[in-house]
């Protein structure tokens, strides 16, 4: 970002965390998160960061996605002028392209996801108030596939595409659960693509489970399974029409799930993250532990979480408190960059003779940091 008087941006101490699941690694080596108004391309080894910034007259960035297959990412904010503007960044081509969303009655983009399938041409777009709605786009068009007016506000809501299908979607938050078909009905020469709902209720084949409806995280395994957390520790699993597999059990609320080529990645309140692998032995409780990382004695929750494609059990968070932590088998948390305030920075001073900046923050501590 490039300022009239010719100022350059060289590094960013600290990270968003009002924003859910804006975390996501590029490769082995690079992660993309939110930090202030940017977003930013971090190099973990090079220690090397670069910045994509906002149009002008942008307010906030309110949602970030990554592809699956790593080669786009997508970031929304909300504008002055009452419209949702999203952009979209090619890693192979080093290109960026902006998307104008003509959705009336809503300007926020609160959470949104690319499809799986071979082009990833769609983004699912969960809208927030005031007129609530959930938009299947293809990035590629100036207009929706299909638009599904919501008649509440969600609380913590996130929608998603199945990874074995871009026409199966779910979209689930506090007291809200509904897994949904995309799909088109041609009448004469018109086609309306809508969505369709399969099932609203998690119920297994002898009736409704018994379960907590607080639904905080979910996500697709690579063979199209969902799995749900909620606030209570539960760990539901269904397959793709639905239907209750099993259940597992921890000790405390979901906050984050990940999925991995052998199971899921669970963060809790606590907070603590476990690795659980499938368990084929056992359908009623489809997961074992694999390994489990705490905290020690901070207090705080984990709100974003990305699993590294390459390094097995190696992974990256944003927690509550505005931390970004890195997490690998058999050792500590480790702060990334390094420990940041917890809440807004209230007072800064540069000092003249060597790169050093002092700032005090609304968390109580004064920070001194050399740049």
């Amino acid at each position: 970002m490039t300022s009239s008087y010719g100022l350059t941006m060289q590094f960013v101490f600290g990270v968003r965390a009002d924003i859910k699941d804006a975390l996501h690694f590029w490769d082995e080596k690079k992660i993309v998160y939110v930090a202030g108004h940017n977003i930013v391309d971090y190099n973990i080894e090079e220690r090397l960061q670069k910045f994509y910034s906002p149009m002008e007259g942008s307010v906030s960035i309110t949602a970030l996605a990554m592809s699956p297959k790593r080669a786009l990412i997508a970031y929304a904010e909300e504008q002055k002028h009452k419209k949702a503007i999203i952009h979209i960044y090619d890693k192979s081509q080093r290109k960026r392209r902006c998307l104008i969303l003509n959705t009336p009655g809503s300007s926020r983009v609160d959470y949104m996801c690319f499809s799986a399938d071979k082009d990833e041409r769609y983004l699912l777009l969960l809208y927030g108030p005031p007129a609530c709605s959930l938009v299947c786009w293809p990035w590629n068009s100036p207009n929706p596939r299909a638009v599904l007016p919501l008649a509440e506000t969600l609380a913590s809501g996130k929608c998603s595409f199945c990874p074995k299908s871009s026409a199966l979607c779910v979209l689930t938050a506090t007291d809200f659960f509904c897994l949904m078909k995309i799909q088109s009905k041609t009448e004469g020469k018109e086609e309306t693509v809508s969505f369709a709902t399969i099932t609203d209720k998690i119920q297994a084949e002898g009736g409704e489970v018994q379960h907590s409806h607080n639904y905080t995280a979910h996500c697709w395994t690579g063979d199209g399974l969902l799995v749900i957390g909620t606030d209570k520790g539960e760990l539901l699993v269904l397959d793709s029409t639905g239907l209750f597999i099993g259940m597992n059990k921890l000790e405390h609320g979901v906050s984050c799930l990940a999925a991995t080529p052998h199971g899921v990645v669970a963060a809790c309140e606590g907070p603590a993250i476990f690795t659980m692998e499938f368990n084929k032995e056992d359908i009623a409780c489809p997961f074992r532990m694999e390994n489990s990382y705490h905290f020690g004695g901070l207090k705080d929750t984990v709100v974003s979480l990305a699993v590294n494609p390459a390094i097995e059990n190696m992974f990256v968070c944003i927690t509550k408190r505005h931390q970004l932590l890195r997490l690998e088998a058999s050792k500590k948390p480790q702060q990334l960059i390094s420990a940041f305030h917890s809440k807004s920075i209230v007072g800064m001073d540069v000092c003249i003779r060597k790169p050093l900046v002092a700032t005090c923050g609304k968390d109580g501590t004064v920070r001194l940091w050399n740049y």
